[in-house]
C-alpha cells in the first residue's frame, strides 16, 4: 500500500514539473512574439530623421519652382523642326547667356509660313537659317528649336543664345503691338528662367552689324524702350508673387 502511495506521488511530480515546462515555454513564445511587433529602436530613429528630410525637399522645390517662374510663360505652339542639317542640327548650346532679338524682313509673311519654311530646309538643302521662336503678327508664338539647341540665327552667337524672329507688317520692320507684347513676355519669360540681365538682350545688330531689328536699329530710343519693358514686366510678375 505504501509503495503504491509513493508511487503515485511520483507521477504526480513528474506531471506537475512537465506542465510547469509546457507553461513556460509558452510563456516565453508569447513574449518572443510579443517583442517582435514593438517597433525597434533604431527603426524610430531612421523614421524620425527620414521624414523632415523629406518634407524640407518638398517644400524647398516649391519655392524654387515658384521663384524660378515669377514670370509666366506665355502661349507658345510648340512645333520643333525636325533635326536636321541645314535648320536644326540637334547641337547643344555651350551656354545660354544672350538673348538674340530678330525681323524676318519679309512683310505680311506669318509666324506659320516661316516656321514651315525653316522645315522644308532639309529638303531644299540651299540654306541654313533659324529661330529658337518666332512671335507673329497677331502675337502668336512658335517654338521652332528649343533653347539650349543651336538654331541658325545669329552667327557667332549661336552658340550661346535664344534666338526670337518677329514678323512685320511692312518694311519699316516695325512689330505690331501685339507683335510687341507677346515678344516682351517671351523674352522677359526667358531671361529669368535663365538668368539673362538687361545688357545681354542683344540684337542680330549687335553681333554682325547687320540692320536686324531694322527699325530698332534705326530707332535705338525704341529698343532701349524695349528692354526697359522687359525689365519692367520681370518685376512687375516679382512683385504680382510676392
Amino acid at each position: 500500500m505504501d509503495d503504491r502511495q509513493s508511487e503515485r506521488k511520483k507521477r504526480i511530480r513528474w506531471g506537475r514539473f512537465l506542465l510547469w515546462i509546457c507553461v513556460t515555454a509558452v510563456t516565453v513564445m508569447v513574449v518572443w512574439i510579443l517583442l517582435q511587433l514593438v517597433p525597434k529602436e533604431d527603426e524610430n530613429v531612421d523614421v524620425l530623421l527620414d521624414t523632415p528630410v523629406e518634407l524640407e525637399t518638398e517644400q524647398q522645390t516649391e519655392t524654387e519652382i515658384e521663384t524660378e517662374y515669377a514670370v509666366p510663360m506665355p502661349d507658345i505652339d510648340e512645333q520643333l523642326l525636325t533635326i536636321n542639317d541645314y535648320s536644326r542640327p540637334g547641337e547643344k548650346t555651350d551656354a545660354l547667356e544672350y538673348i538674340v532679338i530678330h525681323y524676318l524682313a519679309n512683310p505680311r509673311t506669318t509666324a506659320q509660313q516661316n516656321h514651315d519654311y525653316f522645315e522644308s530646309l532639309k529638303d531644299l538643302q540651299d540654306t541654313s537659317m533659324s529661330a529658337n521662336f518666332i512671335v507673329g503678327i497677331d502675337g502668336e508664338i512658335i517654338e521652332c528649336v528649343p533653347p539650349g539647341e543651336i538654331a541658325y540665327a545669329s552667327n557667332s552667337m549661336n552658340h550661346l543664345s535664344i534666338s526670337i524672329e518677329n514678323c512685320h507688317l511692312d518694311k519699316t520692320g516695325r512689330f505690331t503691338q501685339e507683335t510687341y507684347n507677346s515678344c516682351v513676355h517671351l523674352t522677359a519669360y526667358l531671361a529669368e528662367k535663365y538668368g539673362i540681365d538687361r545688357e545681354h538682350i542683344i540684337r542680330h545688330y549687335d553681333v554682325t552689324g547687320k540692320e536686324c531689328p531694322l527699325y530698332y536699329v534705326e530707332h535705338e530710343d525704341k529698343w532701349e524702350a524695349f528692354r526697359d519693358d522687359v525689365m519692367a514686366y520681370i518685376e512687375e510678375c516679382k512683385k504680382s508673387v510676392g
